[in-house]
């Protein structure tokens, strides 16, 4: 758990990248350490994304702002109503910036048979907004029909009770423009990073589910929850590619073709290569097994054999102890027979 530690996260970025010989390292760590890393991730992720997302949305609001100073005529809201100077209908198609399909402004009063010719134009729109003297008409693509507010009813809900166009544009300027962007910044960081914390576990489930099968097919039994932490480290590469893509189509409108596929795909490929190194090290420890096997028999054999040497060197010199002895034995018996030859004469003589 120490060694575990020890390793830094950008340190995980290098191995689970370009270090396939340590996947079935990897997927022997506990899910604790492999889910921090995944979060930690998805967070360097979430952080990129809500950049790009924020530096889009500051350049379409820029763009709004500067339509609006040069292109809207001055108006002003008050008492609960809006005034525009000009005395006909403003309709602006295809405003990207704000996303809107049309923009209709008219706050001259009007005959019903009028403002039913808006709402039927405003009803063709995929999103669009119809702003006329006391109240607003919205439709949008998530909603069924035409939304009506009043502008009455909207002072109750939110604390604006009158502005100017001036006043409009310098709202969206210095401090509460930098307060917009910080909290834009925050609410898609998090937004990014629950979504994909979630979502990717479809990834992770069907490329673990991918691995277990390949394993079978290469006659390995490997646990399905090892070839999930694998794939959670197979993600890596292609989580860093998709952010950088985001990245690219920001700053420079540069939009790679087959993301999607390429992302998966890569993925796929480093599954692939941890299985090979996984049997890889199988085959090793199984030769380095057998080796030792053999060595270890060696080893009995020369053991073996010396002892058969000492035994049999034992054995020569029982052998020889007993011959000596032997020897020894019938020489004492031989001098003691001699002895006795020898003492014989003498007593007949006397």
């Amino acid at each position: 758990m120490n060694q575990e530690k020890e390793i830094a996260f950008f340190k995980k970025i290098i191995i689970s990248i370009k270090d396939f010989e340590k996947y079935p390292e990897l997927a022997s760590k506990k899910w604790g350490v492999v889910l921090s890393y995944l979060l930690k991730l998805l967070l360097v992720f979430a952080i990129v994304t809500a950049f790009a997302l924020t530096y889009q949305m500051a350049q379409e609001l820029q763009n709004g702002l500067k339509y609006i100073e040069e292109q809207i005529p001055e108006f002003t809201y008050a008492n609960k109503q809006l005034k525009m100077d000009s005395d006909s209908l403003i309709q602006i198609e295809n405003m990207d910036n704000l996303f809107m399909d049309t923009i209709m402004i008219d706050t001259q009063e009007r005959e019903e048979e009028t403002i039913e010719t808006y709402k039927q134009n405003l009803q063709k729109a995929g999103n669009g907004i119809l702003l006329l003297k006391e109240k607003a008409f919205i439709k949008t693509q998530v909603t069924e029909g035409i939304i009506e507010y009043s502008y009455a009813s909207l002072e109750q809900t939110y604390p604006i009770h009158d502005f100017t166009k001036e006043q409009v544009l310098q709202y969206f300027s210095g401090t509460n423009l930098f307060l917009m962007y910080s909290g834009m910044f925050v609410m898609f960081a998090i937004y990014i990073f629950l979504l994909y914390a979630i979502s990717i576990w479809g990834d992770i489930i069907l490329l673990g589910v991918f691995g277990f099968l390949t394993a079978l097919f290469m006659r390995l039994h490997l646990r399905f929850s090892a070839m999930c932490k694998i794939a959670i480290h197979s993600l890596t590469l292609p989580i860093l590619l998709n952010a950088v893509a985001i990245l690219l189509d920001t700053f420079f409108h540069f939009k790679i073709q087959y993301s999607e596929v390429m992302y998966m795909g890569i993925a796929y490929i480093y599954i692939i290569t941890a299985i090979l190194m996984i049997k890889s090290d199988i085959l090793k420890n199984q030769k380095e097994l057998i080796r030792m096997l053999e060595e270890q028999e060696k080893v009995k054999q020369e053991m073996e054999k010396k002892k058969e040497e000492e035994e049999r060197q034992k054995e020569e010199q029982e052998r020889e102890k007993q011959k000596e002895e032997k020897r020894k034995k019938e020489k004492e018996e031989r001098e003691k027979k001699e002895g006795n030859l020898g003492g014989e004469p003498q007593g007949e003589n006397a």
